[in-house]
């Protein structure tokens, strides 16, 4: 781990206070002049963690440009092909929608000490500690800072100003299934259900429950309940929550205990696999379940 004084994540200003970066241009926008820039000229940042924009919000936003225009300006650097935006990405769309042509900005000027990737990196650190994001949001952006710029989840942490336990608890999160992945970053369930969803020890078992969540709305109380009985057991012996918690099998367990008037239990070896035990307790009742099948 760095050496460097623990100076980050404290705001904007001491991430580029690291970097030797001047940071006037962005935070104290009041000292340079403000542009006008034709919007199509600014592509958005690669590096901009939130892929989701509330449209209603978005819609709100605009009509508020309409009405009072762009009060904050957005933050750009030149590039080759125009403008790359820096911050105010939410404001670019709203403008957008709201049908402006041109957009107030304030451009920064990288200084040649500072890199492309290094500026990015940067930007992408500004929108994880500015942004309200969505759980699985944040979870891809600790994993660029990862896997891109290769930092440690303790470098990550103090970046962000996080302890490292949440940073790596965020990166769990790229442990669950596509499509538990996808529910969450749709707010379908919560971070606390897919948290708990990963004390699951399959996949097919974590995708089972997941359905359930949303079949049967439930809790994360009630989710609990579940996961902490199956834990227990699955210390001692792994346990498929397939047998537990597939609401079709215990349908069928509940018409066939009718059926035969006694207790029966079905067990689950594989997804299309399992065994059926109809327990008996006299020879009579052998010969009156027996009876039942002929």
């Amino acid at each position: 781990m760095d050496n460097k004084p623990n100076v980050l994540g404290k705001g904007l200003s001491a991430i580029f206070t690291e970097r030797n970066v001047d940071i006037d241009s962005i935070e104290n926008p009041e000292r340079q002049q403000s542009l006008r820039i034709a919007i199509e000229r600014i592509r958005t940042n690669p590096n901009q963690p939130r892929e989701a924009f509330d449209q209603e919000k978005l819609e709100e936003l605009a009509s508020s440009i309409r009405e009072k225009g762009v009060i904050q300006p957005v933050t750009v650097r030149k590039d080759q092909n125009g403008y790359m935006l820096i911050s105010g990405e939410r404001r670019l769309r709203a403008a957008r929608i709201a049908g402006l042509s041109e957009i107030p900005a304030y451009i920064y000027d990288q200084p040649s000490s500072m890199s492309d990737e290094g500026l990015l990196e940067l930007a992408l650190i500004e929108n994880i500690q500015r942004e309200d994001l969505n759980p699985m949001e944040l979870s891809d952006s600790y994993k660029r800072l990862s896997d891109e710029y290769k930092l440690t989840q303790e470098q990550i942490a103090a970046k962000v100003s996080k302890q490292r336990s949440t940073v790596a608890n965020f990166l769990r999160l790229q442990n669950l299934p596509i499509e538990v992945k996808l529910s969450l970053r749709q707010n379908e369930i919560t971070e606390a259900h897919a948290r708990l969803l990963l004390s699951i020890d399959t996949e097919e078992d974590q995708i089972t429950l997941w359905k359930r969540i949303l079949t049967e709305n439930l809790t994360v109380k009630s989710l609990e309940h579940l996961t902490k009985g199956s834990a227990k057991k699955s210390r001692a012996k792994r346990v498929k929550l397939g047998e537990i918690y597939d609401p079709h099998l215990q349908k069928i367990e509940d018409q066939l205990r009718n059926f035969f008037g006694t207790k029966v239990t079905i067990s689950r070896k594989s997804k299309h696999s399992g065994e059926i035990k109809i327990d008996y307790f006299s020879n009579d009742d052998l010969e009156r379940i027996v009876d039942k099948c002929s």
